[in-house]
């Protein structure tokens, strides 16, 4: 059973701000069979991807629909800060964009189902990225999430005060995931994450408002990340989000597809239609492994 080890809190008397809700009879009830939390950035992305889970899953009794319908509820609509639909023992939840506003998202997220008793539970990331060395389209599930620095951990500050914590992603994990993306037919791979603060700079893109780099100290610092530490991907959230899980004792597992290979430049220069169809196959692969654990 998932535990929050924080002896501060009085989980009767708690309240998740940013989801708009707190504990109650009724809230354990509806997420006590929780299973898989699957979260990406877009509240859009989210919404489809329940969509498309409950046409996947048959349309489970389990899920929670506005009254009356079979529209799926947005559980989070009052506090306007993400999206979260139940679709059978799945939650499909937006995380906003970068590492801050999905740290808040897991405290909250992590109280909720410890609130609810749950068990078992996989916590998965899917989205997009920037591959590195590797063919765009190429979906990537994430061994480590490294920093911007190049350092395989998370750098958590405390009260004035930094703490290390491995930011290794559940290998069992991966491995399904992998087994249901060859299933599938999609081109996935495994290797490692680099999670940056920034869309801009910090990914050493030549494309933002302000650039303190030339392209030659670029390219060293890709090849470098690429070569030394067998980093494919650029995101900005898995290094964070693999520390987190790990603190909190639960599996995680980080799946987004190339978007473009960086080594050979910042923009994709692909069509509206071929950015939704990389994007879709993270969504397709875990869809796979619910429908084929919940059978």
């Amino acid at each position: 059973m998932l535990r929050v080890n924080n002896p501060n809190i009085d989980a009767a008397q708690d309240r998740w701000y940013h989801l708009g809700f707190g504990p109650s009879v009724g809230v354990k009830a509806m997420f006590e069979d929780v299973k898989f939390v699957c979260m990406g950035g877009k509240d859009k992305r989210m919404e489809d991807y329940a969509k498309y889970l409950h046409q996947v899953l048959h349309e489970p009794a389990n899920s929670v629909y506005e009254e009356g319908t079979k529209d799926l509820r947005n559980l989070s609509a009052s506090a306007g800060r993400y999206c979260m639909y139940k679709v059978g023992s799945a939650l499909s939840v937006s995380h906003g964009m970068g590492m801050p506003s999905f740290q808040i998202l897991l405290n909250e997220l992590f109280k909720l189902l410890a609130y609810a008793e749950c068990e078992d539970v996989s916590f998965i990331r899917l989205g997009t990225s920037g591959g590195l060395g590797i063919e765009p389209g190429t979906t990537v599930v994430s061994k480590q999430g490294y920093s911007s620095m190049l350092k395989p951990y998370f750098t958590q500050v405390v009260c004035g005060k930094e703490t290390n914590y491995d930011s290794m992603c559940d290998e069992s994990l991966r491995s399904q995931l992998l087994a249901c993306g060859k299933r599938l037919g999609t081109k996935i791979v495994a290797g490692n994450t680099m999670s940056c603060n920034g869309f801009y700079e910090e990914q050493g893109r030549l494309d933002g408002a302000m650039c303190t780099f030339t392209p030659e100290e670029k390219m060293a610092f890709l090849r470098k990340a690429h070569d030394e530490c067998g980093i494919v991907n650029i995101e900005m959230e898995t290094n964070m989000f693999a520390a987190m899980c790990n603190r909190f004792r639960v599996k995680s597992a980080s799946i987004c597809v190339t978007i473009l290979d960086r080594m050979n430049g910042d923009a994709a220069g692909i069509t509206e239609a071929e950015y939704k169809r990389r994007e879709r196959q993270p969504l397709e692969v875990v869809a796979e492994l619910i429908k084929s654990s919940s059978t």
